[in-house]
């Protein structure tokens, strides 16, 4: 049902036109005055048409229509005059100033409502064309140039509010070889998949366009930093699980076993960038991203980068949550005091179990997660001793290295040494060590040479303290 405004400082014809228009089955709205019609279109949800008066008291007619088209927001309501007067000068003021018809009064109800479905009509179409330019053909989410624009809008009200904004560039992994090898029918539906689930997965305010190709992007306002990329990490691993059907059309070279294949698997990789305020610009906003785009691209895909000082900061939280976990668990193990101790204002608190007589003699080094390292061994606990020596034996002079590396200027020596640790140090389950090293290969990968030393420290003191964990609880063994 579409909702008209009738404006006429006649109550007569304002009832008349009220009982025309509803046998027709529109809802009509009603104003005696032009600023009770601007408070109407401003107030209303949906105003789809507006037959305004040319002559009344108070704001006139013309003055109303060009109050209502000096808004971007209404500038294509349609609008029909109506007045007494048939004066040609007035008709042609009236479609100058934005009116789309002019009607005479006393109206011919039929010629009204043809009046009235014709720009209705030609509302529907400007919509659509106006979507069709928006509108990402395939995909059907935003194209490069609305994603653009609501982008600045997004922009320039997080400026104004002082809230944080993060830009967010991913693409699909090895897309070309898709095409290639699957034909671009099925590239076609990885793309639709895509796009429907960056709808479903991110926020309904966030701003998700297709920027060319295989290329998207997402605006996300008021959100941190730690909130982004858990949002675009929740959204990689839901890429991983897809299951794209696969078209008939496969490339006559592809192997047998591709030929039978029903489905493809895709990954994405993704940047982030963030700012707040007056740090806010599209451009380098979008600038930034791509740059760490391209960065998780030579990182070995299917990934998502941000700066080195929030993943130092994700290390630091996650650290911080392990603390508290090892409290939690210690107080869970609290048992109560014994008598001789009820008085004492330092009671002495006795645990369940200690590490002797615990089930498997399960290793209890600090810094290593043994859950995480048994895991990797799947339950070994023989086996996940011998790694631990190989662990220490190969690696603790890593420290050393990396200092040396980081004076002399040796970047080769410094980036395999750090990803390497990295790999290391989440297979033995240890992940403070694994969230520094990690800092440490992103600052690398980026060249940031002014973060090197902070984020050395944090991956040296972690690697000698784990390091003499391991000397004493596995001395016999080294």
């Amino acid at each position: 049902m579409y909702n008209i405004l009738a404006v006429d400082d006649a109550k007569d014809v304002l009832m008349l036109l009220e009982f025309d228009l509803s046998c027709e089955g529109y809802n009509v709205l009603k104003a005696v005055s032009g600023e009770e019609a601007i408070d109407i279109i401003n107030s209303t949800e949906q105003v789809d048409l507006v037959l305004l008066d040319l002559y009344m008291p108070g704001i006139s007619g013309l003055a109303t229509l060009a109050e209502i088209k000096s808004d971007a927001i209404h500038e294509n309501l349609p609008i029909i005059m109506l007045s007494a007067s048939d004066d040609e000068n007035e008709i042609v003021s009236a479609l100058e100033a934005g009116a789309n018809d002019y009607v005479t009064k006393p109206y011919i109800a039929k010629v009204l409502l043809a009046r009235i479905q014709t720009s209705i009509r030609l509302l529907e179409n400007t919509k659509q064309l106006t979507e069709l330019s928006q509108i990402d053909f395939l995909t059907n989410i935003n194209n490069r140039r609305n994603f653009v624009d609501l982008s600045n809008a997004a922009i320039s009200q997080s400026q104004r509010t002082e809230q944080e904004l993060a830009i967010v560039m991913l693409d699909i992994d090895n897309f070309k070889q898709v095409n290639d090898e699957y034909g671009h029918e099925t590239g076609d539906a990885a793309l639709v998949a895509l796009a429907k689930t960056l709808k479903s997965c991110f926020r309904d305010y966030d701003i998700v366009g297709r920027i060319g190709g295989e290329e998207f992007a997402v605006c996300m306002p008021n959100i941190d930093i730690e909130n982004a990329f858990n949002a675009c990490e929740r959204f990689r691993q839901l890429i991983e699980e897809l299951k794209i059907p696969i078209k008939s059309h496969v490339n006559n070279e592809s192997s047998k076993d591709d030929r039978k294949k029903e489905f493809l698997s895709i990954t994405v990789t993704l940047g982030i960038a963030n700012g707040v305020a007056h740090t806010l610009d599209f451009d380098n906003l979008m600038r930034k991203a791509d740059e760490r785009l391209y960065q998780g691209k030579n990182s070995g895909k299917n990934i998502t980068i941000i700066d080195a000082d929030a993943m130092v900061n994700f290390a630091i939280a996650d650290d911080q949550l392990m603390i508290k976990n090892e409290i939690a668990t210690a107080e869970s193990e609290q048992v109560p005091i014994n008598s001789q101790n009820e008085n004492n204002d330092d009671p002495v608190i006795e645990s369940h179990s200690t590490q002797d007589d615990e089930p498997n003699n399960k290793l209890n080094i600090p810094g290593i997660d043994h859950e995480i390292g048994i895991a990797n061994v799947l339950g070994d606990e023989s086996l996940f001793k011998e790694i631990l020596v190989l662990f220490y034996q190969d690696h603790h002079q890593d420290g050393a290295q990396l200092e040396k590396a980081i004076a002399t200027d040796d970047e080769n020596t410094l980036k395999h040494v750090a990803h390497t640790l990295k790999g290391v140090a989440c297979s033995v389950g240890a992940m403070k060590l694994f969230g520094y090293t990690k800092a440490l290969d992103h600052a690398i990968n980026q060249k940031q040479k002014d973060k090197y030393q902070e984020l050395f420290k944090l991956v040296s003191n972690e690697l000698e303290s784990i390091m003499s964990a391991i000397e004493l609880t596995l001395a016999d063994k080294l």
